[in-house]
């Protein structure tokens, strides 16, 4: 990480930290939009389940897959430019989509703005770790500021588009160009790296090992995650009745996206002390459970607020234990193993959301969201042959 400023900025130490995650939050309240749009979407261009699987698949991989490869050139270029362009990218073309009147447009919107998007995220993460004066928990305000941000942004989107129409989507852009431009104005500019070529960023035989397996798990896992956000919402219009704009489906994905975000840190406070095959299998496995359950509950109801809350816990439980194994795997690339794990995996996840996208549309929608779900399962089983072949019981460093 770069600890050598070569020009201080306005915001330093812990208050930049900060500062980086209210951006993460704006950032990743605009990524929301597709999900809370999908059946506006849908009806607006007649989109059948295969081709809305693609386009929630397109926007996965173009806002994970890059993130190595965007810290790369953070750190060659410099973080302060790359996170500028980040932050402008994703707020002015993800907030566009409201207005394309073609389908290809949605497309590209999606393209770019996801690219956006994931340039900021390795930029934050080194940013908020290495300003704080407690590295872990400046990463922990970075990462909670994200999922704060996901669960804020349905709602809001919903309302302006109940209220105003989706016209109204463009003036999501203007928070995140103020932040845009605040980064590229208040940031220090850090002394960049020596320039790497290309073929040192990526090293292709952790593929072939545990990690790359860990990576796997993580693309099952995500598989359910993106299930439910791309989903939940086409099935309370579809199998529910509820319009396309509907305040429930915002409450839904932000009771998700709250309760991921609580996962998370208790996920971080349990895998020291009830070790990893309890921690990342065990909550895996317990996840199948709440997700069935948010399909045969009553919309709107307590006990479907309930297990909503329940499933979005435990899905994001492992996370922070499948990313500190996968560094123990190789100490000396830790960032290119939680890359893997977490840029990868989710790409992969978006490449199966297009396969069962098809499956959707051939089995039924209801059907083809339980299979989805299910996918925690065999992320459980891959994750425990990992733990059990090259690491045993041994607890997760703290």
């Amino acid at each position: 990480m770069p600890h050598i400023i070569r020009k201080p900025g306005f915001l330093g130490g812990t208050t930049l930290a900060v500062f980086m995650t209210l951006v993460h939050t704006v950032n990743d309240a605009i990524t929301a939009i597709l999900g809370a749009l999908l059946p506006t979407l849908q009806a607006r261009f007649d989109a059948g389940p295969t081709t809305l699987a693609v386009m929630i698949a397109v926007f996965w991989i173009a806002s994970s897959v890059t993130q190595p490869l965007f810290g790369a050139l953070g750190e060659d270029v410099g973080l302060r430019v790359i996170g500028c362009l980040g932050v402008l990218m994703a707020s002015t073309f993800l907030s566009l989509i409201g207005v394309a009147s073609e389908l290809w447009l949605v497309f590209l919107l999606l393209v770019i703005g996801g690219l956006g998007s994931a340039a900021l995220h390795p930029i934050g993460t080194t940013i908020a770790g290495s300003q704080a004066s407690n590295a872990s928990l400046g990463v922990g305000l970075f990462t909670a500021g994200g999922m704060v941000g996901f669960a804020l942004g349905p709602v809001i989107i919903l309302y302006l588009v109940s209220t105003y129409g989706t016209e109204a989507t463009v003036w999501l852009a203007v928070p995140g160009l103020v932040l845009g431009v605040a980064v590229g104005v208040l940031l220090p500019q850090w002394e960049p790296h020596p320039r790497r070529p290309l073929r040192r960023l990526f090293d292709l035989r952790l593929a072939r090992g545990p990690v790359g397996l860990l990576a796997v798990a993580s693309m099952f896992s995500a598989l359910a995650f993106v299930t439910f956000t791309g989903s939940i919402p086409l099935w309370l219009v579809e199998e529910n009745g509820y319009s396309s704009d509907a305040a429930i489906i915002g409450w839904t994905l932000s009771a998700f996206a709250f309760a991921g975000g609580l996962g998370s840190i208790l996920g971080g406070f349990l895998a020291p002390r009830l070790g990893p095959v309890i921690t990342i299998v065990g909550a895996l496995l317990l996840t199948l459970c709440p997700l069935l359950a948010v399909v045969a509950s009553e919309p709107g109801t307590a006990v479907y607020y309930g297990t909503i809350a329940l499933a979005g816990i435990l899905i994001f439980v492992p996370v922070p234990a499948l990313i500190i194994i996968a560094q123990e795997f190789v100490p000396g690339a830790p960032a290119t193993a939680s890359g893997m794990v977490l840029g990868l995996g989710s790409a992969l996840a978006g490449i199966a959301y297009i396969a069962l996208g098809r499956v959707q549309e051939a089995v039924g929608l209801t059907t083809g969201i339980l299979i989805g779900f299910s996918m925690v399962v065999p992320s459980a089983l891959i994750a425990l042959v990992v733990l059990l072949r090259g690491r045993g019981e041994t607890p997760v460093a703290a």
